[in-house]
């Protein structure tokens, strides 16, 4: 009697699925309308500005499907996690891509400490002296 439930049940969604209208969308539309990629260059740039980061070093591309890519100069690694989390949040935007540069900030340098490793390095480098 279980087995007849199951067998009936399942008839009944197989024959839902096969009479389902699968064309949901009209002949010839296409499933994702992609925008202008002009327009999805000015979405990601003022969506970026909007969070307050500076454009003016930033290269914005994007192909006709949405596909962005960002390149340019940026303080470090952490910025340009943020600025490409921003860009896939923007309008028209498939995918991003990044080739980012990063500013290398000076290392500090202790003077005094620096004077000691010198001062000790050209007392390792002095010559030998003699032993009989």
């Amino acid at each position: 009697m279980k087995n007849t439930k199951f067998y009936m049940t399942a008839g009944a969604l197989v024959s839902l699925l096969l009479t389902a209208n699968v064309n949901a969308l009209p002949a010839g539309e296409p499933m994702y309308k992609f925008l202008p990629s002009d327009t999805v260059v000015e979405n990601v740039k003022t969506n970026l500005q909007s969070h307050g980061i500076d454009t003016a070093k930033l290269q914005v591309d994007s192909d006709a499907k949405g596909v962005v890519q960002l390149s340019g100069l940026v303080a470090s690694k952490q910025d340009a996690e943020v600025a490409t989390q921003i860009a896939k949040q923007s309008d028209g935007v498939y995918a991003v891509l990044g080739q980012w540069r990063y500013e290398l900030a000076p290392v500090p340098v202790d003077s005094d400490a620096a004077q000691e490793k010198t001062s000790a390095v050209s007392d390792d480098t002095a010559a030998p002296a003699e032993t009989q």
